[in-house]
């Protein structure tokens, strides 16, 4: 990320991308101390980042930090080493102004949770689809009573606009509605490149192309 100064910037939305590194975001929210609002959609980083940036914007209302949560994370998540509060705690520790916190598919705790209800007092919209690890008893329920706008680990994800990247499990409610609509949605968000691959392996699918045409291409390139 090129270094840049926008003194006024209030929003910013980083969505897949994969070469933005920890140390390159919390170098560039330096020069926005006025933003207000943060999104960082299946980006290569990790939970580091939190306090970072909320040190470095102290006005942060909305956080957004969603990942791709696999039914092989899923599967693994009982496991020592599948559960990371890093990023709740760093979100707790400097985010206290924060209305609005979205985390789907987080690999946070009940734990991590807790400090985030505990130190972000204004918070009033809270989204943990997809977060695992969580389990919502009593304490937990009881301490999320006083947010009015709340979406739960098994909710549905059908409103996200991502989630035709997200794996598709019989785990979750809504499944069979992801995929009847999965490849309209990734229209919406993938290039042009990427469209005119999933056209290539759309014809293999329906039998356009054949093993040996396969193997032929294979030869032309040797």
């Amino acid at each position: 990320m090129s270094q840049c100064r926008a003194p006024s910037l209030k929003s910013l939305q980083l969505s897949m991308c994969d070469e933005v590194s920890n140390e390159a975001l919390a170098e560039a929210v330096k020069s926005f101390p006025q933003l207000e609002e943060l999104e960082i959609t299946f980006c290569s980083l990790n939970s580091n980042v939190c306090e970072s940036v909320g040190r470095a914007c102290p006005h942060l209302k909305s956080f957004r930090l969603n990942e791709r949560w696999t039914i092989l994370q899923r599967g693994f998540a009982a496991f020592e080493g599948m559960d990371d509060d890093t990023g709740a705690l760093g979100i707790a520790s400097s985010m206290p102004e924060l209305r609005d916190l979205q985390l789907i598919g987080n690999n946070l705790t009940n734990t991590g949770l807790a400090a985030i209800l505990d130190h972000c007092p204004r918070l009033e919209s809270l989204d943990v689809r997809r977060c695992c690890n969580l389990q919502m008893d009593d304490a937990l329920r009881s301490k999320c009573a006083r947010i009015g706008n709340l979406r739960l680990p098994r909710d549905p994800i059908t409103d996200f606009k991502y989630r035709a990247y997200l794996a598709i499990s019989d785990d979750y409610p809504g499944g069979s509605d992801i995929e009847v609509d999965m490849y309209d949605d990734l229209l919406d968000v993938v290039t042009d490149e990427e469209d005119a691959e999933f056209d290539d392996m759309a014809d293999y699918i329906d039998g356009v192309g054949s093993d040996a045409d396969m193997y032929d291409d294979v030869f032309d390139d040797v």
